[in-house]
């Protein structure tokens, strides 16, 4: 009978062996498994970050790009309506006439137009060179004389005038009477669209392109694309197409590129157009770097597996930090990024509803001014000292804040109620100043507050980040520049102001059409003998629509600097004017030299004299009975641009004053510099309350200055006649104000000439 196993010493050493062994190769097993799925999901984490951050720095880029495209269909727009809504052409009565105004003002077309033309509303087209073409078939043409549109983009095409491929672009030439009478249209060369691909700088290998009519393209990278569509050679892909795309209008999608490799494309519609703009972002290219890492990750031996663990979670830590700072971090002050902060605010409202908040929005006055007179630099320790300011506030109070644009920030705050807050205000004011007071720099913040109060339903809780900070930066920028004035609260009223501009901006094309602007005029007197020795020129509307009614400059003004439409009414006003003085002239009547101002809008000293000059020729005037009128204000920053527009001026004979002298920043430097001819002290000067004789002190010193400078000199707002004698006696030149006239209508003003010549 054999013996059983013998299970000694010997047998159990083994055993506890074996298990030690199996032990450890499971718990190998469990570590190694761990450590690479925590591998293989870091890598699947990062490529999820990554993805979003291309897809949200895509969609903005085609966004911008977006933009871009329709500034530069608006830029075209613009520059067509000074033939398509030019009210001398408007007013021709016949085809021949309209003809031939048209072949004489072809020069003044801008550079970047391939050709303009202007057809009848049968279709027969006349374009640059005396090219008679047929557009009756053309969309551009068809959309207006149906009255669908007034204005149109469409392309690409093979203009029959040049045989170039381009887009067109028309507008509706309306009589005064508003009836339509034929359609401008101007082209635009592809090949000048295709620069714009050269400006634009795409991470990601990423390419740019404008879909035109019919999925063609009318910006491409690829100049064998212009005026063509593309379809991808595989029939998976097939259906994405530029025909698709130009349908889609908006969205991601994947397809493959010409090259045969596989893109994200991302689409947007580009604003007041029919076209799509989209940039491409070549996947395979992007996560290049992943997929080798995750080759890398199978392919190692199991004994590096926890270095590549390591090395994966240093690189996701680095590759999350690097996201973060440049996503969410303004890289100048450490603050959030407007972006960030608006997420991170809205996300507070709304897991907060119910409680109290406030928003506020911070700038400096005259920050440009600041950057140019000290330096990019020393203006940069500004924002990095009020930053840090703002930064202890919110830690000490909870609250949170961002930078934007420039000197732009952002704060907002829980409250316990609007009094409190406003109690402490001054406090958190002064130590923001205090902060930024070692620098010894002229940087004075101002402040636009507005509130989140649930139970007030002007402040209630279901606005947005967006609606509050638009509020606060609208009470901000009532402040102008009232440097007692720190801060301005957003109120009903300010919303109503909002809501009759918005009515001011809807209705300004229409009332300039209808001619509902005039202008009057205010005598400019001599103190030597209180004759008249001229006049200001200033626009009035009086509105059809009733909600606006009769309106002075300061309703309107503000607004179309802001729009820019005071360019346009601007040369309107000058035409009113120069009609007038010829139309005196012509009966015989008197005339005084007439002031007419020149908005800060005007950019182009160049432009805006040779546009001024043509349309003073064509009513044979002498140069001597208009003055130009620029203002101190655009001078800050500006100030070659009026130097350039005064010495053009000069040549042309024209007199300039300088308008509301003393209001700005920069009075004295803008002296040496720009040569003007009459100094027009602002109206403040007489209001401001202050002792008799320090009062007087000030005046004889701004008039003295004028004197030795050899400049003319002229105080507006002269309402008394204290006011009037002092001026006189310190040898004042002339005088305007109500003391000796208002405003007056055109045959007042005839009147007033006669009496008081």
């Amino acid at each position: 009978m054999p013996k059983p196993y013998n299970y000694g010493p010997h047998h159990k050493t083994l055993t506890r062996r074996m298990a030690k062994y199996l032990c450890f190769f499971v718990s190998g097993i469990i570590i190694i498994g761990f450590l690479t799925s925590v591998a293989v999901y870091s890598v699947n984490l990062m490529r999820k970050y990554t993805e979003q951050s291309i897809r949200h720095s895509s969609e903005m880029l085609v966004h911008e790009y977006g933009l871009v495209s329709k500034y530069l269909y608006e830029e075209t727009c613009s520059e067509l309506k000074q033939f398509s809504k030019n009210r001398q052409f408007a007013g021709l009565k016949t085809h021949a006439q309209r003809v031939e105004w048209f072949n004489s003002h072809l020069n003044q077309k801008p550079d970047f137009f391939c050709n303009i033309g202007y057809a009848t509303l049968t279709g027969d087209a006349i374009a640059a060179n005396n090219v008679i073409i047929d557009v009756s078939d053309r969309p551009y043409f068809t959309e207006i004389v149906s009255g669908n549109k007034i204005e149109t983009i469409h392309g690409p095409y093979i203009c029959r005038a040049t045989g170039e491929t381009v887009i067109v672009v028309s507008q509706g030439v309306y009589d005064l009477g508003g009836t339509l009478q034929g359609v401008m249209f101007c082209s635009v060369k592809l090949s000048t669209l295709a620069m714009l691909t050269e400006k634009l700088d795409i991470k990601n290998d990423g390419r740019f392109f404008i879909i035109g009519d019919d999925g063609k393209f009318i910006c491409h990278y690829d100049q064998r694309y212009l005026g063509q569509t593309y379809v991808p050679s595989s029939e998976k892909y097939k259906a994405f197409n530029s025909q698709y795309f130009f349908e889609a209008r908006r969205g991601v999608f994947e397809t493959i590129s010409s090259e045969d490799r596989i893109i994200q494309v991302y689409l947007e519609a580009i604003e007041k157009t029919p076209f799509t703009c989209g940039i491409t972002v070549d996947t395979a290219r992007v996560f290049a770097t992943f997929n080798q890492f995750r080759t890398l990750i199978i392919s190692v031996v199991f004994i590096t597996v926890m270095l590549i663990c390591l090395l994966t979670y240093i690189s996701t830590l680095f590759l999350n930090m690097t996201t973060l700072r440049e996503g969410y971090y303004d890289q100048l002050t450490n603050l959030w990024t407007r972006p960030k902060f608006e997420k991170e605010a809205q996300n507070m409202l709304d897991r907060n509803k119910g409680a109290r908040f406030v928003l506020m929005e911070m700038d400096f006055r005259g920050f440009k001014f600041l950057n140019q007179s000290f330096g990019s630099e020393e203006a940069n320790k500004v924002l990095v000292e009020y930053s840090k300011a703002i930064l202890t506030y919110c830690k000490k109070m909870g609250a949170l804040c961002g930078r934007g644009y420039a000197d732009h920030f952002y704060l907002i705050s829980k409250i316990d109620s609007v009094n409190t807050f406003l109690e402490d205000l001054d406090d958190v004011v002064q130590e923001f100043e205090d902060a930024i007071s070692p620098l010894e720099l002229p940087a004075h913040p101002k402040y636009g507050i507005t509130f989140v109060l649930p139970e007030r339903t002007f402040y209630n809780d279901n606005k947005t980040i967006q609606d509050l900070i638009g509020e606060a930066s609208y009470a901000k920028g009532t402040i102008k520049e009232n440097i007692l004035q720190v801060y301005a609260i957003y109120s009903s009223l300010m919303a109503e102001t909002i809501e009759r501009e918005q009515r001011i901006e809807r209705h300004m094309e229409k009332a300039l059409d209808r001619g509902e602007f005039y202008v009057m005029y205010q005598p400019k007197i001599s103190l030597t003998d209180d004759k008249i020795q001229g006049a200001e020129a200033l626009v009035r509307w009086n509105s059809s629509n009733p909600k606006l009614g009769e309106l002075s400059p300061g309703d309107f003004v503000p607004v179309f600097e802001r729009n820019g439409f005071i360019v346009q009414l601007d040369f309107e006003v000058y035409e009113m004017v120069f009609k007038f003085l010829r139309e005196q002239i012509n009966l015989g009547n008197p005339v005084v030299p007439i002031s007419v101002n020149m908005s800060r809008n005007h950019s182009n000293p160049d432009k805006f004299v040779r546009e001024f000059v043509r349309r003073f020729n064509k009513y044979d005037l002498p140069p001597n009975l208009i003055e130009i009128e620029i203002l101190e204000r655009a001078s800050e920053g500006d100030a070659y641009n009026l130097i350039r527009v005064t010495e053009k001026l000069h040549q042309y004979g024209f007199s300039v004053a300088m308008d509301d002298f003393g209001s700005g920043q920069s009075s004295l430097n803008m002296l040496n510099e720009v040569p003007i001819d009459v100094l027009k002290f602002d109206q403040n000067f007489l209001r401001r309350e202050n002792t008799k004789t320090g009062h007087q002190k000030m005046i004889t010193t701004l008039i003295e200055l004028g004197k030795q400078l050899n400049k003319k000199t002229l105080f507006e707002g002269v309402e008394t006649e204290e006011q009037r004698d002092m001026l006189k006696e310190l040898n004042c030149d002339q005088v305007q104000g109500y003391f000796y006239s208002k405003p007056l209508y055109e045959k007042d003003f005839v009147e007033f000439v006669k009496q008081h010549r």
